[in-house]
């Protein structure tokens, strides 16, 4: 996919489906994800780079055994030659394994060697303590998000009480530019012409009978957000599923990542206000120890 986002529907009354839906297994709830591809290249500049970063991607969705040459080259729209050849440079660098009884392909460890700096970033492990601190205390999952340069959001590390609720999203997920949660979290306490800006290309994609379809809505709830001090989405991107979400800011002031806790719209509906005290004082302490600069009308 070029974003994570659905194409909009021919009847803009008509909900589409979301990317990632709620399910009941009987014993506990699980959010997954109802797409089964990463995003197919395009985006960048350079050709070869993209379709590799696009393998990659579509690997960390994928099942292993599901991983095939054909399937690879399928999925994304790549000739099955020029696949093979970026998949094999890929195997060269450490960062692929090919399977060859299987033939299948699959993410190597070596990949982890090439991007190490990344594990000890320190704001990493700040985020990654106090959200593990905050999911103990409410035993509700919550995710961190990064914003993306083309206004979507990755997912970047998951936490959750797998006996009670699980996120099964796959780690690189990209939530669509309009996922409200995260959208609102991301767009609430910025400068009037930048949140004026977001909504130049912006088309209303409506995932749910609950969706916001008009731009005068959703600014209408992005002030209820700066006035609530967090984000709130009610089932309006993913059936049954309510979310609340705050942004971490860092020491630019700019919004580095998004964190968003949901839950079956009943069980966090009667648990909203304990909820959103724990996610604000967490992300309170978040930025006292990272040193960030805040927006002046933030109240985290």
């Amino acid at each position: 996919m070029t974003s994570s986002r659905p194409p909009v529907a021919t009847n803009p009354d008509s909900p589409l489906q979301a990317p990632e839906k709620l399910t009941h297994d009987g014993t506990h709830w699980m959010v997954t994800s109802s797409v089964g591809e990463g995003r197919k290249p395009g985006l960048g500049l350079v050709p070869a780079l993209d379709k590799a970063i696009a393998i990659i991607e579509y690997l960390n969705w994928q099942p292993d055994d599901e991983a095939t040459l054909a399937n690879i080259s399928s999925a994304l729209e790549i000739t099955k030659s020029h696949c093979h050849s970026i998949l094999k440079t890929l195997q060269e660098h450490g960062w692929l394994r090919f399977d060859e009884r299987a033939k299948t392909y699959a993410l190597h460890p070596g990949l982890l060697g090439s991007v190490s700096k990344l594990l000890a970033i320190p704001i990493i492990d700040i985020i990654r303590t106090e959200i593990s601190n905050l999911v103990s205390a409410i035993r509700l999952p919550c995710v961190l998000s990064q914003p993306m340069p083309d206004d979507t959001f990755m997912l970047i590390d998951k936490f959750h009480d797998p006996m009670r609720i699980e996120v099964s999203l796959p780690i690189g997920f990209r939530y669509p530019r309009d996922a409200s949660a995260q959208m609102r979290a991301y767009l609430a306490w910025m400068p009037e012409e930048k949140i004026q800006a977001w909504f130049q290309d912006w088309k209303p994609v409506r995932y749910t009978a609950a969706t916001l379809m008009t731009q005068k809505d959703i600014v209408g709830e992005l002030q209820a957000t700066r006035q609530r001090g967090y984000a709130r989405s009610r089932a309006e991107f993913t059936d049954g599923l309510m979310a609340l979400a705050l942004p971490i800011f860092g020491k630019s002031g700019e919004v580095e990542f998004i964190i968003n806790c949901s839950a079956p719209i009943d069980v966090m509906s009667a648990l909203e206000g304990d909820v959103s005290t724990a996610m604000r004082r967490a992300v309170q302490k978040i930025h006292q120890q990272t040193l960030a600069r805040l927006p002046r009308n933030f109240r985290g």
